[in-house]
């Protein structure tokens, strides 16, 4: 397995209006109207924000309940998740735990790496299709 790039880094935010604002205006970022939104299944609400090659993804808990909303109890705002791009997520998934790591099972092209097995960060891998 070799990771191709950063895809996006996700972020927890208390408003998610305010700190696209922010990054908007003091980086030059512009939110993409072509992805985001609410997602309701997550208690989420994200937005995209391209910077270069990659994204800023905000995230706005919408209830109390889920990872994002604990994450936001326990630690406030912050970086939440960093997404790399693999080629194929279910070979990843596989050479990580052959290798120890504590992975969970692809979803739709994406399985998350549990912070206890990459020092403390909340990795997720992720498979584009068409890049």
């Amino acid at each position: 397995m070799k990771a191709k790039r950063i895809d996006h880094v996700g972020i927890v935010v208390k408003n998610l209006e305010e700190a696209t604002a922010t990054y908007a205006r003091n980086f030059g970022l512009q939110v993409d109207p072509s992805r985001g939104g609410e997602v309701p299944a997550l208690g989420i609400k994200n937005a995209f924000m391209p910077i270069g090659d990659s994204d800023l993804e905000f995230i706005q808990p919408t209830t109390d309940q889920g990872p994002v909303a604990q994450f936001a109890k326990e630690r406030g705002e912050g970086q939440f998740l960093l997404s790399i791009e693999v080629d194929d997520v279910a070979a990843a998934v596989e050479h990580l735990r052959s290798l120890g790591f504590r992975v969970g099972d692809p979803n739709n092209g994406v399985a998350f790496v549990s912070p206890k097995s990459s020092h403390g960060v909340n990795l997720q891998l992720i498979q584009r299709q068409g890049r």
